[in-house]
């Protein structure tokens, strides 16, 4: 099992539209692909404009935790359990269970507001020239919560700069009338308590977005500090190809880190 550690920073107009190294977007590999289990641990800090009118925006310090085994089944806090069904060097479709995390509350309004729910989803991503992947998916709730259908479309691209790896791309989604009524709408019930007119929406208004997502590079201690005391038997970080840096050394430099 390989372990690496990595720190993490975003900064979007909302909230990620996706995990900083989503395994379902066939992005130039940097490394070789694994043989077993792989475990990413990590901080980020996340900048976000706040929807419900209390603060403006506010910055976050978040955990960054997810799993992956042979880049074909992964786990990961914003995409939820996924497995890539068909996997070239180039194409990935596959299906994810994706948690909804419940919205925030709005300032001066006692609204009943959508529980923390799952969809299922189906997706498919192409990578171009110039290391760009386009694609989307199709989601729809299975837990009760909204019963409703969302659809997401996004053009992406990812480099490795001076300072880490950049992860940048424009994304846009929409949804059926049950999604956008649990989510945005208004009951009769709600609209007499806060005294605002009730409102139904027949479907929900594509939204887009453009987040910028850096993986940056950490100091850590040697391999040999970290492999040991956890009983891996192995060295974490293993393998720089890809990114020019010199292999075989115990103690592996930043870009190293965090390429494995």
């Amino acid at each position: 099992m390989s372990l690496r550690t990595l720190a993490l920073t975003a900064a979007a107009a909302t909230a990620f539209a996706g995990s900083a190294l989503a395994q379902s977007q066939p992005y130039e590999q940097m490394r070789p692909a694994p043989d077993g289990w792989t475990v990413d641990l990590g901080v980020g800090a996340l900048y976000s404009k706040d929807s419900g009118g209390d603060t403006g925006s506010e910055t976050r310090v978040v955990p960054w935790v997810s799993a992956n085994y042979r880049d074909v089944v992964y786990l990961s806090a914003i995409d939820g359990l996924g497995w890539n069904a068909i996997k070239t060097d180039d194409f990935r479709a596959g299906l994810q269970l994706r948690p909804r995390f419940s919205p925030e509350d709005i300032e001066g309004l006692d609204l009943d507001r959508p529980d923390f729910g799952a969809d299922v989803a189906a997706y498919a991503f192409k990578r171009l020239p110039g290391n760009i992947v386009v694609g989307g998916r199709v989601s729809r709730d299975v837990t009760d919560v909204s019963e409703g259908t969302e659809y997401y479309a996004s053009v992406g691209h990812q480099r490795v700069t001076p300072i880490g790896l950049m992860n940048v791309s424009v994304y846009a989604r929409g949804g059926d009338a049950k999604l956008a009524d649990a989510y945005y709408g208004v009951s009769a019930a709600e609209a007499a308590r806060n005294g605002i007119d009730a409102y139904s929406p027949a479907v929900l208004p594509y939204l887009a977005g453009m987040p910028l997502r850096r993986l940056i590079r950490v100091s850590l201690p040697s391999c040999d500090a970290l492999a040991k005391p956890a009983g891996l038997g192995v060295h974490p970080f293993r393998s720089c190809e890809g990114l020019g840096c010199t292999q075989g050394t115990d103690r592996a430099p930043p870009c190293c880190r965090m390429s494995e």
